[in-house]
């Protein structure tokens, strides 16, 4: 690696890459532009806490980065580049609150990542994730957990564990089902299963204090009774559904028509279970 540079040379040896580029015509400026983006992303990171190194084509977290104290950053964006792989130098940010790693080619997370216990805000939006691991689940203080348009096909049960999350995006997945712990995460505000492969609905999201609740584009035939008991529930997107309970046409009115048919099926459900109860059995004859 190149030894450390003063602020003041690293200025002067970059202004003079510019000139001599400009010089000979070559491609160097842009690639020089690039790096000299990167040095002062760092630069402005150490300065303000908040590291911005979106949409730099990177594969990997730049080494450079050493050079600069980014001990106590807060804030870190590295969406839109080419990393295969969480940095593992993201780990050692423990201080971090957000981080957004959308849009990059990530196959897997490190088991580090739980290091980051101050993280209140996850985004890995459009990777390659076909499964969590458990670290994912070990960062109690998230609030927001991004994962929309991966590869998943289960959510493990121990996402209980993140008792303060108040909006999850597991849409554009391959989800098929999910675990009943969901009922467990009692914050839990926005819940969006958009275009996934659910065939049913777990009678326990109705315990949550669910304000948007988002299951469009699924396999879906009933809506469970009890999601009428969803009180504080403002919106609820059930289209390309094949629905068969509520009908199609019930759901396409709204929130208030489909719980008032779920609660009218609730009525006529009860009130048959009591009419069974009190029928005369019929004597027996002797």
């Amino acid at each position: 690696g190149s030894p450390r540079l003063t602020r003041e040379s690293r200025k002067r040896s970059g202004g003079l890459a510019c000139l001599m580029a400009a010089g000979d015509g070559a491609q160097l400026p842009a690639t020089v532009a690039a790096s000299r983006s990167v040095e002062k992303a760092l630069e402005e990171a150490a300065a303000s806490g908040a590291l911005n190194l979106s949409n730099r084509k990177l594969k990997e977290f730049p080494r450079t980065a050493r050079n600069y104290d980014l001990s106590d950053i807060t804030h870190a964006d590295l969406s839109k580049n080419r990393l295969c792989e969480l940095p593992e130098e993201l780990c050692h940010f423990i201080s971090l609150e957000t981080l957004s790693l959308y849009h990059n080619g990530m196959r897997s997370l490190s088991s580090n990542l739980g290091n980051l216990q101050a993280l209140t805000y996850l985004n890995l939006s459009r990777n390659l994730l076909s499964s969590l691991p458990p670290s994912v689940f070990q960062l109690s203080l998230l609030r927001v957990l991004i994962l929309s348009n991966n590869k998943l096909t289960s959510l493990p049960s121990s996402v209980f564990s993140l008792t303060q999350l108040r909006q999850l995006d597991v849409s554009c997945n391959e989800l098929q089902s999910l675990p009943a712990e969901l009922c467990q995460l009692e914050c839990l505000r926005d819940l969006n299963l958009r275009r996934n492969r659910l065939t049913t609905l777990p009678e326990e999201i109705s315990e949550l204090p669910l304000v948007r609740l988002d299951v469009s584009c699924n396999r879906i035939t009933n809506v469970p009774l009890c999601y009428r008991h969803l009180r504080h529930l403002q919106v609820l997107l059930l289209d390309n559904n094949p629905l068969q309970t509520p009908p199609a046409q019930v759901c396409s009115k709204g929130k208030y028509h489909i719980f008032k048919y779920l609660n009218m099926e609730a009525c006529k459900r009860s009130q048959s279970e009591l009419e069974k109860h009190l029928r005369p059995t019929g004597f027996t004859s002797w």
